[in-house]
C-alpha cells in the first residue's frame, strides 16, 4: 500500500518550496495545480464543462482558457467560486486517484493548496501545513503575482484561516526563515516520516 502524505498551507506560504525540495530528494508528487492547469486546455472535457457554466466570454479566441478573466469572476464572488469547485472536483480527485493507484513507489507527496478545504484530506496518510505570519503571506503573495492589498487579502480569504488548518495537521514546517533553514525542516521531517 502506497503511504500519501499531504502537503498544504495557505497561498503564499511557502509550499512550492517544500514540493521543490522533496522533489529534488527524489519523492514523486502529485501537484493538484498542475493537474488543474491541465484539466483547464482547450478541448478538455472539464474546460468545456467550466465554460458551459461560465459562459464563453472566458475564453481567449483560439479557444484556451483567459485565467486572468476567470480567476477575476471567482475570486469577487463567493458562489462563483463554490461553482468552479464543484465543477473541477471530480475531474480533480478521479486524476490524483488515478497516480496513487498506477504508482510504484511506496510513498508519494500529494502537494494540494486546497487539500481541507475540498475534502482531499481523506486521500493522506498523514499531513504537513507548510505556515508563515500573516504579513510574510501578505507581502509574498503581492510580490509573486503583482496584486495589489486588497487583491491579495481577497485570495487569502478565499481560504481557510491558516491557524484552523495548523490545528489539522499531523506537522508543520515553519517557512518565516530563508529557503535553506525550510528545506532543513524537510528534510529532517522526511528522515523521519519515510522510515
Amino acid at each position: 500500500m502506497v503511504k500519501v502524505i499531504g502537503i498544504t498551507g495557505g497561498i503564499a506560504t511557502g509550499k512550492s518550496n517544500v514540493s521543490d525540495c522533496l522533489s529534488k530528494m527524489g519523492y514523486q508528487i502529485i501537484d493538484a495545480d498542475k493537474i488543474t492547469y491541465q484539466l483547464q486546455h482547450k478541448d478538455n472535457d472539464c474546460l468545456n464543462a467550466i465554460t458551459k457554466h461560465f459562459g464563453n466570454n472566458i475564453l481567449e479566441k483560439n479557444g484556451e482558457l483567459n485565467r486572468s478573466r476567470l480567476a477575476k469572476l471567482v475570486f469577487a464572488n463567493k458562489e462563483n467560486l463554490t461553482n468552479l469547485v464543484r465543477i473541477m472536483d471530480p475531474y480533480i480527485r478521479s486524476n490524483v486517484q488515478s497516480i496513487i493507484n498506477n504508482t510504484h513507489e511506496k510513498l508519494v507527496v500529494f502537494d494540494a493548496p486546497t487539500l481541507f478545504e475540498n475534502g482531499y484530506a481523506f486521500m493522506c496518510d498523514r499531513i504537513i501545513v507548510v505556515t508563515c505570519t500573516p504579513i510574510n503571506q501578505l507581502n509574498r503573495l503581492q510580490v509573486r503575482n503583482n496584486l495589489s492589498i486588497s487583491d491579495s487579502i481577497k485570495r487569502i480569504k478565499s481560504q481557510w484561516p491558516l491557524n484552523f488548518k495548523e490545528k489539522l495537521a499531523d506537522y508543520l514546517i515553519d517557512s518565516n526563515g530563508s529557503i535553506m533553514q525550510t528545506r532543513n525542516q524537510v528534510i529532517k521531517l522526511f528522515n523521519k516520516i519515510d522510515n
